[in-house]
């Protein structure tokens, strides 16, 4: 197994917590081909994990070393880290495609969101002609209630009560 502090690897600047990207690259052409074999059973076992094959699963964690995105502690030998980099990005994929299938398995999810999108869109173009009604409203669907509203609008108690009847006048017409 190869560590980082063997490589000999000469550094302009100095010591820093983790490898920069040049020092990365280095010590990945450093490994060996028991390290690389190594890598690779440990990709193929976090693999099965993931919608994804074991080599893109490598791939991306050699990239994202590379890119700078994973952070290399000088201390640390390269096998074990590779190896917490493959295995993050497969918990990570692995996340993501529980997320989808969930999605996949509502499948009147994305309807309901879009409806709800469009309600939201729809009050609120109710108020086109007042804007102090427009915060209100959008107030409310943001939480707010009570006196939080009405400083909101800037109105005082009996020009805030009036505007609320308009509001909820004006909605219970949109509703069947």
């Amino acid at each position: 197994m190869t560590t980082v502090s063997t490589l000999g690897v000469p550094t302009t600047e100095p010591a820093s917590a983790s490898l920069s990207p040049a020092e990365a690259a280095a010590a990945m052409r450093a490994l060996t081909a028991a390290d690389k074999t190594a890598l690779m059973k440990i990709a193929r076992l976090y693999a099965r994990k993931t919608p994804y094959d074991h080599e893109d699963l490598l791939q991306e964690a050699l990239c994202r070393v590379l890119a700078g995105a994973r952070a290399w502690p000088r201390q640390v030998a390269a096998l074990p880290f590779l190896w917490g980099v493959v295995r993050s990005i497969a918990w990570e994929w692995k996340a993501e495609a529980i997320e989808r299938a969930t999605e996949a398995a509502d499948p009147q999810g994305e309807e309901r969101r879009a409806i709800a999108g469009l309600d939201v869109a729809k009050i609120v173009a109710l108020f086109d002609d007042d804007p102090v009604a427009q915060v209100i409203v959008r107030g409310m669907m943001d939480g707010a209630r009570g006196q939080e509203l009405q400083e909101m609008s800037g109105l005082d108690k009996t020009d805030y009560e009036s505007k609320r009847t308009k509001i909820r006048r004006r909605i219970e017409k949109l509703a069947p």
